[in-house]
């Protein structure tokens, strides 16, 4: 104990006769100004240009390109673009992961999503005409080459 209390009043005897005993953080710093980050100006997600009527102006695909499903599960085809809202049989059927489908030219924008007008073999072995989404909501590739 009492060789705490004598360095304290050490310690404390020497910053008073020094002058240290009021800090100010100006001074530490020299009188700069303190570091600060840059400002951060987000990078904003164009919205997809959209046509009267619902058509979409995406170029991804073009009239008699063939794509494939890249995904690792069944896609549906759908009657119409969209795919909220829909009655059941609004899907035609499905294609299999890796199946070829043929752009007809076509596409439209429908629940903040591309739809390509397709023609695709099922994996019933039918040959139907329908629409599938050139991408999933949470931005998951369907259809490539």
């Amino acid at each position: 104990m009492g060789f705490g209390l004598l360095t304290l009043i050490s310690c404390s005897g020497l910053g008073i006769a020094l002058g240290v005993n009021r800090l100010n953080l100006a001074e530490l710093q020299g009188a700069k100004a303190a570091w600060s980050p840059p400002p951060y100006t987000p990078t904003p997600t164009p919205a997809p240009t959209i046509s009267e009527g619902g058509v979409n102006l995406s170029t991804r695909f073009a009239a008699q390109q063939t794509v494939r499903n890249l995904t690792n599960s069944r896609v549906n085809v759908r009657a119409t673009p969209g795919y909220l809202s829909k009655p059941a049989g609004d899907v035609l059927g499905v294609v299999a992961p890796g199946a070829t489908l043929l752009i007809l030219g076509e596409n439209q924008f429908a629940d903040n999503l591309t739809w390509w007008r397709v023609r695709a073999t099922l994996v019933d072995g039918r040959v139907v005409e329908g629409w599938v989404a050139e991408a999933t909501a949470s931005g998951v590739q369907i259809l490539g080459e």
